[in-house]
């Protein structure tokens, strides 16, 4: 690999300890990948954040980034926690986790990183440019910033996004390189794709038989944001889809050359209903009902409060919706959030049901309208749950 004066500076530990061992991954990670240098990235978004997750190796790592004082060198952001940092208790977070959880948020402020706490940094301002350099990290963020904004990012890593944002720089090899985001299927898509669950279900169906391929989709008549998040964030999590086109949606999507895709797969009724009938599995009462997987945008909220009109939620059931802090701090989020909370439903920010542990503990019968919940949910047999519409759930736990 061809380093630049400073980078080899970095690496031979002329900038401390810390920036040699960070620069050392990143060049390890692309002569694996056949990098044959490093290039600037624009920003970094750092998974690695819930002590669910990461555990107390993490505070090792902090250790040997600490005794250099390190800082991020591009504007950086942070994935969810394990708990609502404001509202940990009203989850059922332990005292223990909690303070755990402080920890690691305080370790990564002190490196200079935004503690967004979010899955959807894009929702809270941090549209990435078409042709950007990042280095992101989350699963269902990576897929949007290729696909929807055009943007080039890997997945990355917890310690390599963070590695990133530190020395400025990641490894050229896969998606950054314009040769390796064009797709390889042409995807038909002839069921009807209306509600956010369908869009999901799409992205499961996908990403479980076509493992890391990037698709164009055709006859998808529309995509905005929210309907795309969820189609990405299924994808990437059944089969590490890190990119997609849309014909007509996607800013890339024209300007593919499709005479040298040789496979065509039709998603039809028969395909989702399939998806909809694997996670068909409640036998019994639901517990909880879970939204925001990503995390919920202001419109899906406004969306949940006029699906439910003038009803509320039915005794003993949770009914969970997951968002960021800055989206629900502005004077009509405010007014929404009152008035959902008077029905029963619970806005919790700086987490989710997939990073939190009192989900999967607590509650066993579950809702939820995403396929990567679903997916992530029931991965080791715990938790039970069902695949349904926004508006099937809500007319089925609500009077």
């Amino acid at each position: 690999m061809f380093l630049t004066t400073e980078q080899q500076k970095m690496l031979d530990g002329e900038h401390g300890h810390a920036i040699a061992k960070l620069t050392h991954l990143i060049v390890k990670i692309g002569e694996v990948n056949g990098a044959t240098r490093l290039i600037p990235i624009k920003n970094a978004q750092i998974a690695g954040v819930s002590y669910l997750t990461v555990g107390e190796p993490i505070f090792s790592f902090f250790n040997m980034l600490s005794e250099d004082n390190v800082k991020v060198s591009v504007p950086s952001w942070l994935n969810p926690a394990g708990m609502d940092m404001k509202k940990w208790k009203e989850m059922g977070i332990k005292n223990d986790f909690a303070e755990k959880q402080r920890r690691i948020i305080k370790q990564y402020q002190e490196m200079g990183i935004q503690t967004t706490l979010t899955c959807t940094p894009y929702l809270i301002g941090y549209k990435p440019k078409f042709g950007d350099h990042l280095a992101w990290s989350e699963s269902s963020a990576v897929s949007i910033a290729n696909a929807y904004y055009g943007a080039r990012t890997n997945r990355e890593g917890g310690p390599s996004s963070l590695a990133s944002a530190i020395i400025g720089f990641t490894a050229d090899y896969g998606l950054h390189k314009k040769e390796n985001r064009v797709p390889r299927i042409v995807v038909d898509v002839k069921a009807t794709i209306n509600h956010f669950s369908d869009f999901s279900a799409l992205g499961y169906w996908y990403g479980e038989k076509f493992h890391g391929i990037i698709p164009y989709f055709k006859s998808v008549k529309n995509a905005n944001i929210d309907q795309v998040k969820m189609l990405g964030a299924a994808m990437a999590a059944s089969g590490s889809v890190a990119h997609f086109h849309i014909a007509k949606h996607t800013p890339e999507a024209e300007k593919v050359d499709l005479s040298h895709i040789s496979e065509t797969v039709t998603f039809d009724e028969s395909d989702k209903k399939q998806i909809y009938n694997h996670f068909n599995q409640i036998k019994e009462r639901v517990n909880l009902v879970v939204i925001g997987c990503p995390h919920s945008s202001l419109e899906d909220v406004k969306l949940i409060d006029s699906s439910l009109g003038d009803k509320s939620i039915k005794e003993g059931i949770k009914f969970w919706v997951f968002s960021s802090q800055k989206l629900m701090q502005n004077d009509e989020a405010k007014k929404l959030l009152t008035n959902l909370e008077e029905k029963g439903v619970k806005i919790f920010t700086d987490t989710c049901m997939v990073v939190s542990p009192v989900v999967r503990e607590n509650y066993k019968n579950i809702l939820t309208n995403s396929a990567k919940a679903a997916f992530y949910l029931t991965r080791d047999g715990t938790n039970k749950v069902t695949l349904l519409s926004l508006s099937e759930i809500i007319e089925g736990v609500s009077e």
